[in-house]
């Protein structure tokens, strides 16, 4: 039995050691291509998705930023004319002026607002679930929706804003005229993302260690010290790529713009989509206009990430 079994395992390691090391080698790279294509096949809606739907359009832009005319009369080659002329075509700079103090405001209030919401929401032990669901809850409503039912609160007759100012005495307000509706936008901006990044920190509070808060504690630290030296600090990474999402965003507001101003009155709450919009659609030969501002505001986004990238790695340098 014994030779049977050594005479098996003989015969076992010879047929081993008939494999070249070239057929070794060929079967090494056949499971390895095996296993890159399963891979591959698993990437490859992902990457049909990019090339399709964000590839394809930026290379389409930079094509028709370079051209004049309109996509169905037809166009011809300018190109770089439409970005020598963009500083003096009319509205573009009202556009990128009031997309920029639009960010100025709605920005800091939503992540200002969202980090004190999310120090409440994560010290709430009973029946924070409900509390939760009720500041994400504008999330939920569409673009087009809240517009609608900001249209309602600001009418000037019978909107919920000038009868809480009547029931005190005020005048109304014309709260969509020239001098306020940047400002009920961004307000408008901020209800509706505060609740996302609200519960976004309260994620990131929660998983904190700790150790480190009662430590501060026992040492006599206020609860405006921890939220200083500790929160702050633990938070840094996250609170910068909130920052530079929640503007990437208010660079990019467009549909609360169009159904509650319209981009008025005038131009106030004309924004930068607003004005491609305008271009593509409302104009007969402005779509390389459109295309090259479009082309600027990739760049801006282009170089916050790039802002972003910097800052996180010279953070990661440091800890």
């Amino acid at each position: 039995m014994a030779e049977t079994v050594a005479t098996g395992l003989a015969a076992g390691a010879a047929g081993r050691l008939r494999l070249s090391p070239a057929e070794h080698r060929r079967l090494a790279r056949r499971a390895r291509l095996r296993r890159e294509l399963t891979g591959w096949i698993f990437l490859g809606p992902m990457f049909l998705c990019f090339v399709v739907f964000l590839l394809l359009p930026v290379i389409g832009t930079v094509w028709w930023s370079m051209r004049s005319g309109s996509i169905l009369g037809g166009t011809q080659f300018v190109g770089l004319d439409n970005f020598l002329q963009l500083p003096g075509v009319v509205g573009a700079g009202a556009a990128i002026r009031n997309t920029l103090v639009f960010a100025l405001l709605s920005v800091p209030l939503i992540l200002v607002g969202a980090l004190a919401i999310a120090l409440v929401l994560a010290g709430i032990e009973r029946g924070g679930s409900i509390y939760r669901f009720l500041v994400y809850f504008p999330v939920l409503v569409p673009g087009v929706v809240a517009a609608l039912i900001w249209l309602f609160l600001t009418n000037v007759d019978f909107g919920l804003f000038n009868e809480v100012r009547r029931a005190f005495g005020a005048l109304p307000v014309t709260w969509l005229g020239a001098d306020h509706a940047l400002t009920v936008l961004a307000v408008l901006d901020v209800w509706r993302n505060v609740g996302y990044w609200a519960m976004f920190f309260v994620a990131a509070i929660i998983g904190l260690p700790t150790e480190l808060y009662q430590a501060a504690e026992l040492d006599g630290a206020s609860a405006f010290a921890r939220f200083r030296h500790l929160t702050l600090p633990l938070l840094r990474r996250i609170i910068f790529f909130a920052v530079i999402v929640a503007t990437i965003w208010g660079l990019q507001v467009f549909d609360t713009a169009l159904v509650l101003t319209n981009g008025g009155p005038g131009t106030a709450t004309t924004t930068v989509i607003y004005r491609v919009w305008l271009y593509v659609f409302a104009s007969n030969n402005k779509v390389g206009f459109a295309s090259a501002i479009s082309l600027v505001l990739i760049v801006a986004i282009l170089a916050l990430t790039l802002v972003q990238m910097r800052l996180l790695r010279g953070r990661r340098g440091v800890d």
